[in-house]
């Protein structure tokens, strides 16, 4: 069982407009975000050779950039689908763009992206000449701009460092307004570029076309109606269960959203196999939630037929440290019949 506040902040990304204070300014933003990801980049051991699996939540930060200067391609040490541990194989969705820009010293790769119904999938590397010491890792702050228009966003993932001086994050970026489908104009706009307490600016930007249809073809669902009260009164209804090549998911909406607590919760069972199976929430905003399975733990078997689940939640401490509070079921048991996915 999980019990370090860092811990539980690398499964869930929270947007910071949904809370009390409002008067955040983009510096403060910056410290807030280096300041979160120094404490889970201690906390976190190094995992599968050079990659450093470090699970980060990012928060809800505007930045701007333009033009753009060619720079040599970097080697990618793994494709998005072995970086996110998934083992079916998602070669037709993606769009490979494998284009590289230099700025300042900063060289900032996009390799591959992938769109899955209101979630886009970017992975890309950050490297310069300068060489990373133990724990350090390049972070950029990005901007998402679909058909000309900027949308909000949060977003969660991975990095870690391939190399010395490069550092590669796969990162899943949740556009709750926007249905990814059709032809689309994308362009990420990065404008900086984070280094411990260092942010150097710079026009790092990204344009490209895609379509999102494919893997929405491909998505089949469940329509769900179950119900769990937190006990600050916030209330989650699971309304929908899917699943496709890129793994299963939950989403819910949220009631009676409260700003003064804030809880990790999973949703944890087995299937008729006897398979342990989790998800947990990955994104959470006022009126929405979105649970993800855990792949760390092994994708959902494939010839499962029935899932069991219930909901379980612990309290956030107040303050930084350990989490002492324990898991306790918020809901009953409900069950999930996967014979009924179309």
């Amino acid at each position: 069982m999980k019990n370090d506040i860092y811990t539980m902040l690398n499964e869930v990304n929270i947007n910071i407009d949904d809370y009390e204070r409002k008067d955040f300014n983009d510096i403060e933003k910056k410290k807030i975000k280096s300041n979160l990801k120094k404490s889970i980049l201690k906390k976190k051991p190094r995992k599968r050779g050079m990659i450093a699996a470090v699970a980060i939540a990012i928060l809800t930060i505007g930045v701007f950039g333009s033009n753009i200067q060619a720079a040599t391609l970097l080697s990618i040490k793994e494709d998005m689908t072995s970086f996110l541990g998934i083992e079916r194989n998602l070669d037709e969705y993606k769009t490979v763009v494998n284009k590289a820009i230099t700025y300042n010293g900063i060289t900032v790769q996009l390799n591959e992206v992938i769109l899955d119904g209101n979630e886009m999938t970017v992975s890309y590397n950050i490297s310069s000449d300068k060489r990373l010491e133990e724990y350090e890792s390049y972070d950029a702050d990005n901007d998402i701009y679909i058909n000309g228009k900027k949308l909000s966003t949060g977003a969660s993932g991975s990095a870690g460092n391939i190399d010395d001086y490069t550092t590669q994050s796969v990162l899943t970026y949740t556009l709750k307004d926007k249905d990814l489908s059709g032809d689309l104009n994308i362009k990420i706009s990065c404008s900086g570029i984070m280094l411990n307490d260092k942010f150097t600016k710079g026009k790092w930007n990204f344009e490209f076309k895609t379509n999102g249809d494919q893997l929405k073809v491909d998505t089949k669902k469940i329509l769900l109606n179950n119900k769990f009260t937190l006990e600050n009164g916030q209330e989650y209804t699971l309304e929908k269960y899917t699943d496709n090549s890129l793994g299963q998911k939950i989403y819910a909406s949220i009631s009676n959203f409260q700003t003064k607590s804030a809880y990790d919760i999973s949703l944890k069972g087995t299937d008729d196999l006897g398979n342990k199976v989790k998800f947990s929430l990955r994104h959470q905003e006022k009126e929405y939630g979105l649970f993800k399975i855990e792949n760390i733990h092994g994708n959902l078997n494939e010839n499962a037929k029935i899932l069991k689940l219930t909901p379980y939640a612990a309290k956030y401490p107040e303050n930084s440290g350990k989490m002492n509070n324990k898991y306790k079921k918020v809901g009953e048991e409900f069950i999930i019949d996967l014979s009924k996915l179309k």
